[in-house]
């Protein structure tokens, strides 16, 4: 087992087809198949089942998956991680973020930091980013918070300030037809999704949390890819939350999304926070954190 069959089993996971994955990588079908194979035969185990025009992953493929996510994010973290030695003579930033809307204040970040500024971007889970933080391994990192619950990071010697207030609203597809709400019928109906890079229960637990029983945790369902959410919620195939103010700066009309409030529940506000070691933070964290309150006024 090698890197690349573990990046080309993962491709296979997320585009269902070998033709497909033969056309990404610019090789037959039959080499696709012949590798997936090769991955099989040194595992000792079947990890998808063929089936006419599709495949599908057996429960140890799905066990496989999971493990071969963590191990490839490991990999590319540790190759960003290395990067760092080769920077020398300046002030180094290390900040993490867990999704596209996140995302967008990085990018506001890296405008305003100084160019003797190396500022080195790891996209994790929340789980991830609280415990690099924690450890050191990121200098700080922004997060979700107050949405359904709130996590207690006083207490965990992390301090916090808080970036962005936004309220969530629904992504229904325009082909399933809406009003100017989502009703909770339309929710118990129609799976929810989120999107994390990394195995992460987080988005799961303040979803159902805000949501109250209407749905249960299985019915919210992970996708590694924002893309494939965008497909999913766009196809009428799944619902997903959305931070409202920060959509309408990623909204692409080409998705066929509607962004709509969801009826009955008036308080679905949340905070984006800006998370760092409560103890003695480093004079780069406290402009990063100056900054980005400065963005958001």
């Amino acid at each position: 087992m090698n890197e690349e069959l573990l990046r080309l089993f993962l491709d296979v996971v997320q585009l269902g087809s070998f033709q497909k994955v033969a056309e990404k990588n610019y090789v037959s079908q039959r080499a696709v198949s012949r590798q997936i194979q090769r991955l099989e035969q040194n595992l000792h185990t079947q990890l998808f089942e063929r089936k006419k025009n599709k495949i599908v992953l057996t429960p140890a493929g799905e066990f496989f998956k999971k493990r071969s996510e963590a191990i490839i994010n490991m990999l590319d973290a540790t190759e960003h991680e290395l990067h760092r030695f080769s920077y020398r003579g300046a002030t180094n930033l290390s900040i993490g973020y867990f999704s596209p809307f996140d995302g967008l204040f990085i990018h506001k970040l890296l405008a305003k930091l100084s160019p003797t500024v190396n500022a080195f971007v790891s996209e994790e889970s929340v789980e991830h980013l609280v415990s690099d933080v924690l450890m050191g391994n990121l200098n700080c990192a922004i997060v979700m918070d107050n949405y359904g619950f709130n996590n207690n990071y006083a207490q965990m010697g992390l301090q916090t300030v808080t970036i962005h207030r936004d309220r969530m609203i629904i992504g229904i597809s325009e082909r399933l037809g809406h009003n100017s709400e989502v009703d909770l019928a339309t929710i118990q109906k129609i799976p929810v999704t989120y999107y994390s890079n990394e195995d992460s229960s987080y988005l799961k637990q303040a979803f159902t949390s805000s949501l109250q029983g209407i749905v249960r945790p299985a019915e919210v369902l992970r996708v590694p890819t924002y893309e494939q959410m965008q497909m999913l919620v766009g196809s009428g195939q799944a619902l997903a939350f959305y931070p409202e103010k920060l959509i309408k700066i990623l909204q692409n009309p080409l998705e066929n999304i509607c962004y709509l409030p969801l009826a009955g529940k008036s308080n679905q506000s949340f905070e984006f926070k800006l998370i760092f070691k409560a103890e003695n933070p480093h004079d780069i964290v406290k402009q990063v954190a100056k900054i980005l309150q400065v963005a958001n006024d």
